[in-house]
């Protein structure tokens, strides 16, 4: 896990977390995080996720499409969330294909508030889970793959809270004072 703020506006705390699956040389890195909402989840797959690809809105409500990361599958899915659906929960399994002791991405599942989307791909493997708690919101995802394969996701995730550098808040200090009321 890592913290970053560095593209993230209003001083909010971006958290990096994973990745699962292999990184390993020859794995194209990438990150995608996506200053607005989620809309769309487009994966595709076979007996291993072969690529994923989302859409968003951005600040000014306009749909963007971020670049797909992998390759081109047998099957293909679009997860569509609702205008009030939130992710709050990315898991499946990685581990190795034929032979490919490398390990990559086998499937995928989504959470939201409203539904469970998945499992694309074959549960297969070592399974993992990113949970989405209240109190942070899914900002985007990171992994790394090929030409042919997903190898590796994780998710970014921003919180809710704040920090404040400067200036530093005023102390204000109250003294007790006692006064002797007359009695009528």
């Amino acid at each position: 896990m890592s913290i970053i703020n560095t593209s993230v506006p209003n001083n909010e705390i971006l958290i990096k977390l994973g990745a699962r699956g292999n990184l390993s040389l020859g794995v194209e890195k990438w990150d995608e995080v996506y200053h607005g909402r989620l809309r769309q989840i487009l994966i595709s797959h076979g007996d291993a996720i072969n690529s994923i690809q989302v859409s968003y809105t951005d600040g000014s409500g306009r749909l963007v499409l971020a670049p797909r990361h992998g390759g081109y599958g047998e099957k293909f899915d679009c997860v569509d969330l609702e205008s009030w659906e939130t992710l709050t929960m990315v898991g499946g399994y990685y581990g190795p294909l034929r032979g490919n002791n490398a390990g990559i991405v086998r499937s995928l599942a989504f959470g939201t508030n409203g539904a469970t989307y998945g499992p694309f791909g074959i549960e297969e493997g070592t399974p993992f889970r990113f949970n989405i708690p209240s109190g942070v919101r899914f900002w985007g995802f990171h992994g790394g793959s090929d030409s042919r394969y997903l190898h590796a996701i994780g998710i970014y995730i921003k919180s809710m809270a704040r920090y404040y550098l400067a200036p530093k808040p005023e102390r204000v200090s109250f003294s007790r004072s006692t006064r002797s009321v007359p009695w009528m």
